[in-house]
């Protein structure tokens, strides 16, 4: 009896412990949440955040996957978008994440109730006004409406907004984002070193497609501006002045483009289908290719842009590319950076635009 006695001392004393554990465990997390300190956003707004965000919103379309990539994905609370399948095979907890229904009117009393201590947001003044107003503390974490100019800008704004989110995470996330820039850099330069060598003329014309519609493309200093010299060609629409543009069929069938890259949701198929396409080079040419998807939209913000520039490259250059084991490349960034290890099958899926198998 005396035996049991001390067995059941044993037991509740442990359980004494872990109660205690978890009670001065809450109390950090408490606390942690209620200290503060300031940052300058990407757009020059001085701003009070929490040390150690517990509850964020992603409302700026790809900030979760910059999260994902630095570890907080846990702390993710709330979103403005439904993430891409891929996202949610490595993230389960997004199918059943709020998804806030309108991202342009932020429901500031719904913010509050799902008590969220920091919202990544797009640069919308009066919008962002309207949370801080309610003592929610809101950042924009890209530098977007200031458009580099050079080539060597853009590979430089993209580090400084990864630099930027992990800053605002934490320590760990900071150390994860400077080894992301050193494995960013050395593919950018790694394309550049083939494609920087091309001349003018054996560069191919491109045109690029955004959106749901085959008239939205991208101009001057935009994404697809740069990603496309990156690796080689020639953007048709570089000299429009707007980032976003829509276009006419006429102005498409003018430029003739040799090739034509999807970046949004229109496949492939579609543009063979039109009959009005008929005439351009790239259709009759075969040379109409959708770009990947993987955690996020490659071509709207991705953190996989250098895997895009790589993937362009050889699309555009194949013999000059042949060099790149982009499958190797695609396999390792996932595994060394989203923690997972692709199959030659995911790989396929990923390259093709195809869900994971499930979805």
């Amino acid at each position: 009896m005396k035996e049991i006695h001390i067995q059941d001392t044993v037991k509740n004393c442990l359980i004494a412990v872990l109660l205690l554990f978890a009670y001065l465990s809450s109390i950090d997390v408490a606390f942690a949440s209620q200290e503060t300190r300031t940052v300058i956003d990407r757009i020059g707004r001085t701003v009070s955040v929490p040390a150690y965000p517990q509850r964020i919103a992603c409302f700026f379309g790809p900030s979760y996957e910059k999260v994902f990539l630095l570890g907080s994905a846990d702390k993710v609370a709330a979103m403005s978008i439904k993430q891409p399948p891929w996202s949610q095979k490595f993230n389960p907890a997004l199918k059943t994440m709020h998804i806030m229904p309108s991202y342009t009117d932020p429901d500031v009393e719904r913010i509050l109730s799902l008590k969220i201590d920091l919202v990544f947001y797009w640069n919308l003044p009066q919008q962002m006004e309207k949370m801080s107003a309610a003592n929610i503390p809101v950042v924009c974490p890209t530098s977007s409406k200031i458009m580099p100019k050079t080539v060597e800008q853009f590979i430089q704004s993209y580090k400084d907004d990864i630099r930027f989110y992990g800053k605002i995470l934490g320590k760990k996330a900071e150390r994860i984002a400077e080894r992301y820039c050193a494995h960013y850099d050395k593919r950018i330069k790694r394309v550049l070193n083939i494609t920087s060598r091309i001349p003018e003329n054996e560069r191919p014309r491109v045109y690029y497609i955004v959106g749901r519609s085959i008239f939205s493309t991208q101009g001057k200093y935009s994404l697809g501006h740069w990603l496309v010299e990156i690796a080689g060609g020639t953007l048709v629409s570089k000299n429009l002045e707007n980032y976003f543009a829509d276009v006419s069929m006429e102005q498409i069938i003018a430029w003739d483009p040799d090739v034509i890259i999807l970046s949004g949701f229109i496949s492939a198929d579609a543009i063979y289908a039109d009959p009005r396409l008929q005439i351009v080079k790239a259709v009759k040419n075969n040379r109409v290719y959708a770009s990947p998807e993987g955690v996020f939209h490659w071509g709207h913000g991705s953190s996989e842009v250098f895997l895009f520039a790589m993937w362009l490259a050889k699309t555009l250059h194949p013999e000059k590319s042949k060099n790149i084991d982009f499958n190797n490349e695609l396999k390792d960034y996932y595994k060394n950076f989203y923690r997972y290890a692709l199959t030659d099958d995911d790989v396929h899926r990923i390259i093709n635009r195809i869900p994971p198998e499930g979805f």
